[in-house]
């Protein structure tokens, strides 16, 4: 029972009247809530406020709900509240109504609740405040979905109904007069409505209903724009059907509609494409479904009934058993004899994952542009302007003795000038046209005003998996392992024997499925079958008798034996029996099996290596399992561990279905690896490229492994080849005796080997100079992002490399990149990059399916070479909605100071002349200038994006004043003329009198809005010459000859109708003429050359040098550079003491460090690229014995501790990475080894002069200490000669016009080289001071007597 708290609760419970209550402070949805109650006092006084305002006070209440609330409500305890003022976590205010329903008996009291955002909270009598509806599978058991078979009886129907509602996405349409008025509340439009009746009252109708006619086109189609959208939105969302269901033990047919948390849902899979309407949870049977709507992704996925257990279930661990709302059945294989699949209804409407997306789409992120925001504070700025014009004018007319509607009208007017009424009709085509542009570039967008946020971008990150590189991936080879050895590698699964276990196991341990004859599942999982040349075929409805048992699956050997003799049957078949699909926790996947004929069953395992090795017998695992990994891994490989285990054969079917899983794979025997590769896109390396020298940063944001990660950035070349990568890894320690608990960073060298970092770097001092950036997991990404803020700035503003991000850590990240001031592009494909990409300034989805509809930007080119195109479409977007601004309020700013003069004389423009100005001269750039197109190439500087700044205010006010001072000489002039007649001012006629100012004034403000247009029209670096928009350039001829024609015709009807007072003297127009446009051109130099020319491009950054840094990234990078010896490689940073409790992110296992990860899924797909840069650039080549895949620029040897043994015992697999298509940096050679045998192949590489490494050369320069080795000369050594420390002889000096040229001498024989040393590390005191960065490229790109490796 409720009970109304006391004073000293409400309180407590933060329900006072200054205070809001927080409500979700765990979750995403974080909610301030006030309550209010209404009060008839204040309701009456803001009444009376809104009928002396003559109802502007609505503007301002619609614009501000919390004004409204205070206005209209009085503040109460929320039990008490009737109106919810609730404000979300971008500041955005909601007013809702508190209502009540009851959900039980009648006895039971009502629950107050109310809606925000399509999201109920209810309220909690215990807390005493509103917290969200929980979903029916919150802190249940798995046992409890099967412990009702019956289903609900009607009274819980009812009540569940009434609890969570229908089970309808239910998308409001908004009236259109609603519509309508939402967007004439723009402060620009009220604008408008205020000149339209100030030019009414002036009869000036002709130029009142084009604006008027443009605003109701403006404001139409965006209404119309906005109603297509959430129409369309509607259709794709509303799927009605029906559906069977359970209920008092009965099936019923009811409509989809009327489904209720709790109701088991039968299904039938002979449907074809059966649509699901609400999440469930399979309890019978086994399916595949189509998640494309959510993941992006085409493979079906397996879906397993959930446990009879006691475990707790979570709906995002749980998701192999979760049949989501919008995904579809492509097959189904009942329990038993049983005709329908049955699943538990646990979510509805908006609270299923589908409903989750659509609320993101209904309630975006908030655009916070600055442009925007500028915009109003300029235009107040001139506002205040035009109100001391009003008073000027006043007082002028005042003086003259004009009549009252003269005064009021005339000062009024004066106002209008100051802001252009079409200005907000201009920026919406500006918009419009950047839009086609894109569409025609197959770029499609969302929200328009993405678009030229897109043009500040400085940071695009990218995710890795079928973004960078491609989705499909290959199988390089397989190594078999064998009495706890590796055995002799094998490039093609096929060729090994049918009965050898690692082929079964790659045959059988997958989940694919055969649907119209037609193999679907994960790529990997294809790619690993196919390789086998094994078949596949779904088994038999019931049970097999050849096995006894049913059978949903069957795998079979080739149709002919191992002589390649045609065979009637297959040698051997395996039923497929059960199988536990890849889950991201245990990072692994399980079948079992059992083979014709046997009496006992297998299982097969398949998954991430280290995790698998843990699994199985110690005696099966070699001795040099690790170092093999990290050989492959760090080369960009990918690699799949696979295990078997035999079952005792007294176990029956019935008694291993009882078992778990963690019993099913206890113990199995290790048996091979598979080793994967994934190319680059031949479209990834040009446009990291472009985007680089455009001063972009580029950060890979992804899931997939750390190694691998970095390899593929070295590949593509977003990390330099001389830049240092160091790994950020963040661990919690515990408390111990000798200490407290506290957060300990290492900075390691993520692709060096643990030996050679605990041995060798010990004993150098690893330099960086400054060069080098970070790569760091999402554990540590998420401890730092917790505990050490201030360290996660630094590394986020280094970092290149972000791996092992889950989805929410990939939205952290850009969050973390905006905060410190930086404007991000995201670039993903999948689902899991959902939250990143509307999170992002500019995210852009490569996938066309519903899920990329939160995305502003959608490309129908799966690749990132939509990137820079869509940033230089920005910036253009940006440069013309700048000039089409500055072109408006130059014109409106020059009419303006006109007018004033020739109101001091109490005259004015007549109608006429006004009309051929808007219409002839004025208008048609408003539209003409937002046309301008993008240039072929990405301007290293992004352009202006605050008006509110120096340089576009200096820039229009001397624009203004080179102006106004053509004005006043012309004024003068007129003046000083002996023919000149003053002006007659006649009291209440209309149009005034005509007079020698006025016509001078309107021939100089007309030559100066053409120079405008001229002068503030974009122009490179950020859009192509003005020259190049052919409308422009044929209204500004149009407008040329209008205007010689208007000065120079002398026709007494012209003449009249335009009110001139015509000068006797026909050289008096050419000198005005000469003055007008000798004003232009000195405004147009001064624009121009001055201004965008030398104070833009040089004076402007190195006053911003000077100046204290404005941004926090920007102070992080001055702290960085005061900083050279941060972070020391092998270092650590140990913070201050944390709170001993239990965290959220627990540190990361030993066997976690340097080993591809997960088998399957978005984001787990490594390169295959052979990486640069690591430990085996530094690494020179003789004539060596190489045992290593292609790419590996290992010689024959490694490094274990202080001494060199030999390498892995296993020979060469002959690879072919066929890079026809992809443009690959010219310093990295890759050569094709031959094909191995059983014997090992001598290969010999032509010797190039022995010299220092490429980063060396760019970073250092003499004296440097060497750390350096002889390879093996022949395979009779048994040890290795231990290191030495060799000296740097600098031949030719490094100088401007020269280039360095070094070489390794022994320090035993110093006057020969030694060609055969191996460079393993280096030292170096001083970096180089007299060569260019120009030149220290030129030498890496090969450009020297050193081509560059």
């Amino acid at each position: 029972m409720s009970s109304r708290p006391n004073v000293g609760e409400a309180v407590v419970m933060g329900q006072s009247d200054s205070l809001p209550v927080k409500i979700n402070e765990d979750g995403t949805d974080q909610l301030e809530v006030k309550g209010y109650q209404v009060h008839r006092g204040r309701c009456a006084l803001a009444c009376l406020a809104v009928l002396l305002t003559f109802g502007l006070l609505l503007i301002l209440l619609v614009w501000r709900k919390d004004i409204k609330m205070w206005m209209f409500y009085k503040e109460c305890p929320l039990q008490h509240a009737s109106k919810i003022l609730v404000k979300d976590s971008f500041g955005v205010f909601f007013e809702e109504d508190a209502q009540e329903e009851r959900c039980g008996p009648i006895l039971q009291p009502k629950t107050r609740f109310f809606v925000n955002k399509r999201v109920k909270y209810v309220w909690d009598i215990e807390t005493l405040e509103f917290t969200r509806l929980q979903c029916y599978d919150a802190n249940i058991e798995c046992l409890s979905f099967h412990e009702n078979p019956d289903g609900l009886n009607m009274q819980d129907v009812n009540e569940r109904q009434q609890k969570y509602g229908a089970n309808f996405i239910r998308i409001t349409m908004r009236p259109v007069y609603h519509l309508i008025l939402k967007e004439i509340s723009n402060p620009f439009y009220l604008f408008q409505f205020y000149t339209i009746v100030v030019w009414m009252a002036q009869a000036y109708y002709d130029y009142s209903c084009l604006v008027l006619a443009t605003t109701m086109i403006a404001v139409g189609s965006s209404v119309y724009e906005r109603r297509k959208h959430m129409v369309a939105l509607k259709k794709k969302v509303h799927v009605a059907g029906s559906a069977i269901v359970i209920r008092d033990g009965t099936e019923k047919r009811i409509l989809t509609q009327q489904l209720v948390p709790g109701d088991i849902l039968c299904i039938n899979p002979l449907d074809d494409q059966v649509p699901f309407h609400c999440d469930a949870v399979l309890v019978e049977g086994t399916c595949s479904v189509d998640e494309s709507m959510l993941t992006g992704e085409s493979y079906p996925i397996t879906k397993m009934p959930v446990p009879q257990d006691h475990e707790t279930f979570e709906y995002e661990v749980h998701k192999r058993h979760i049949l989501f709302n919008g995904t579809q059945l492509l097959q189904g294989r009942p329990e038993g004899n049983n005709v329908f699949l049955k699943a538990v209804v646990i979510r509805t409407g908006f609270m299923t994952s589908k409903g989750e997306l659509i609320r993101a789409i209904l309630f975006p992120k908030p655009i916070h542009f600055r442009f925007y925001a500028d915009l109003i504070q300029v235009a107040i700025l001139f506002l205040v302007f035009g109100l001391g014009g009003m008073i000027y004018s006043a007082y002028t007319w005042i003086r003259n003795g004009g009549n009252t509607k003269e005064i009021i009208l005339h000062s009024l007017d004066i106002v209008t000038f100051v802001v252009p009424p079409m200005l907000p009709a201009a920026l919406t085509a500006t918009t419009a046209f950047a839009q086609r542009r894109l569409r025609d570039k197959k770029i499609f967008c969302l929200s328009a005003k993405h678009i030229s946020l897109s043009g500040g971008v400085d940071v695009a990150c990218f995710d890795k998996t079928g973004t960078l590189t491609e989705t499909d991936i290959d199988l390089a080879g397989a190594i078999p392992i064998q009495e706890g050895e590796f055995r002799k590698p094998v490039p093609q699964l096929s060729t090994l024997p049918e009965t050898h276990p690692l082929l079964q196991a790659a045959a059988t341990c997958h989940t694919l499925i055969k649907v119209n004859d037609q193999m679907n599942g994960y790529s990997i999982d294809r790619k690993m079958f196919d390789a086998t040349n094994w078949n596949f075929v779904n088994g038999p409805p019931g049970v097999n008798s050849a096995y006894g048992v049913e059978t949903p699956f069957l795998v079979s050997s080739p149709l002919w034996n191992e002589k390649r003799e045609s065979s009637f049957s297959p040698t051997v078949e395996y039923g497929l029996l059960k199988r536990f699909p890849f889950e991201s926790a245990v990072k692994r996947m399980t079948v079992i099996a059992q083979r014709k004929g046997n009496k006992h069953y297998n299982v097969f395992i398949k998954g991430a290596p280290e995790i698998i090795a843990e699994l199985c017998d110690p005696v099966t695992v070699p001795s040099n399992y690790y170092a093999v990994l990290k050989h492959y891994t760090i080369q960009g490989y990918r690699v799949i561990a696979l295990a078997v285990k035999t079952l005792n054969p007294h176990f029956t079917w019935s008694h291993i279905q009882q078992m778990t899983r963690d019993e099913v794979e206890a113990n199995p025997e290790l048996i091979g690896l598979l080793v994967m590769r994934n190319q680059l896109k031949k479209e990834t390396i040009p446009a990291i490229r472009i985007l680089h020298e455009a001063h972009i940063r580029t950060v890979m944001v992804t899931g997939d492994n750390l190694q691998t990660a970095v390899t593929v950035a070295k590949d593509c070349d977003m990390i330099d080849r001389v830049q240092r990568v160091i790994q950020v890894e963040a661990t919690i320690v515990p408390a111990s005796i000798h200490g407290a608990q506290h957060l300990q960073v290492l900075y390691n060298d993520p692709l060096a080997t643990p030996e050679f970092i605990a041995g060798t770097m010990k004993k150098m001092q690893d330099v960086h100079n400054g060069n080098y950036c970070f790569a760091m997991d999402g554990q540590s990404f998420e401890l730092l992002r917790i505990h050490d803020a201030a360290l996660l700035d630094k590394c986020i503003h280094r970092g290149k490399v972000f791996a092992r991000m889950a989805p929410e850590h990939k939205q952290h990240l850009i969050e973390a990149l905006q905060k410190i001031g930086r404007q991000v592009a995201m670039v993903g494909d999948g689902c899991n990059d959902c939250s990143a990409l509307r999170t992002a300034d500019a995210g852009i989805s490569l996938s066309m399916a519903d899920a990329s509809v939160a995305a502003p930007f959608t490309s129908q080119e799966t690749n990132i070479s939509c990137v820079a195109p869509l940033i230089c479409e920005g910036r253009t977007t940006l440069d013309a909605a700048f000039g089409t601004f500055q072109f408006a309020i130059g014109i409106c700013f020059i009419f303006f100071v006109g007018v004033l003069m020739l109101y001091s004389i109490s005259t004015t423009p007549s109608d006429f002349q006004y009309f051929i100005w808007d219409f002839g001269i004025a208008i048609v750039p408003f539209f003409t200038i937002g046309y301008a197109t993008p240039p072929k190439y990405l301007h290293p500087r992004r352009p202006l994006r605050h008006l509110w700044a120096f340089l576009p205010l200096f820039s229009f006010f001397t624009f203004l004043a080179w102006q106004t001072i053509v004005l006043l000489i012309g004024w003068f002039y007129c003046h000083a003329q002996p023919w000149f007649e003053p002006y007659v001012f006649e009291p209440g006629k209309h149009p005034p009198n005509p007079s020698y100012e006025e016509t001078t004034l309107f021939n100089l403000m007309s030559i100066g809005s053409i120079v405008a247009a001229f002068v503030f029209a974009p122009s490179p670096p950020y859009s192509r010459s003005s020259f190049s928009n052919k409308i422009f350039m044929i209204w500004a001829f149009g407008a040329t000859i209008l205007l010689l024609c208007v000065m120079f015709i002398t026709n007494d009807g012209f003449v009249y109708w335009m009110n001139f007072k015509t000068p006797p003297h026909p050289e008096y127009t050419v000198v005005i003429l000469v003055l007008g446009l000798a004003g232009g051109l000195f405004s147009f130099c001064w624009e121009k050359y001055l201004i965008r020319g030398w104070i833009y491009q040089w004076v402007w950054p190195r006053l911003n040098r000077l100046r204290p840094a404005r941004h926090t990234y920007q102070k992080i990078e001055k702290e960085l550079k005061s900083k050279p010896d941060w972070p020391k490689l092998g270092g650590k940073d140990i913070s201050k003491d944390l709170e001993q409790e239990a965290l959220q992110v627990e540190p990361p296992s030993p066997n976690e460090k340097g080993a591809s990860d997960s088998v399957s899924g978005e984001d787990q797909i490594p390169s295959s690229s052979p990486g640069r840069n690591s430990l085996r650039d530094l690494v020179g080549r003789g004539k060596t014995t190489f045992r290593t895949f292609q790419g590996s620029r290992r010689g024959g040897y490694t490094i274990n501790g202080p001494k060199l043994e030999q390498d892995y015992p296993h020979e060469s697999i002959p690879l072919k990475v066929p890079v026809t298509n992809v443009e690959v940096s010219p310093s990295v050679s890759r050569s094709p080894l031959p094909k191995t045998t059983d014997e090992e192949y001598e290969y010999e590489f032509h010797p190039r002069p022995p010299s220092i490494p490429d980063e060396f050369l760019s970073a250092q320069s003499s004296p440097v200490q060497v750390l350096a080795i002889r390879p093996f000369e022949d395979e009779e050594h048994e040890v290795a000669p231990p290191p030495f420390e060799i000296d740097v002889e600098q031949r030719s000096p490094l100088s401007r016009r020269g280039q360095g040229v070094f070489q390794l001498v022994d320090e035993k024989n110093a006057e020969q080289p030694d060609s055969d040393v191996q460079l393993l590390a280096y030292r170096a005191s001083r970096r180089p001071s007299d060569l260019s960065p120009s030149q220290q490229r030129r030498h890496l790109n090969g450009h020297g007597p050193h081509p560059a490796e």
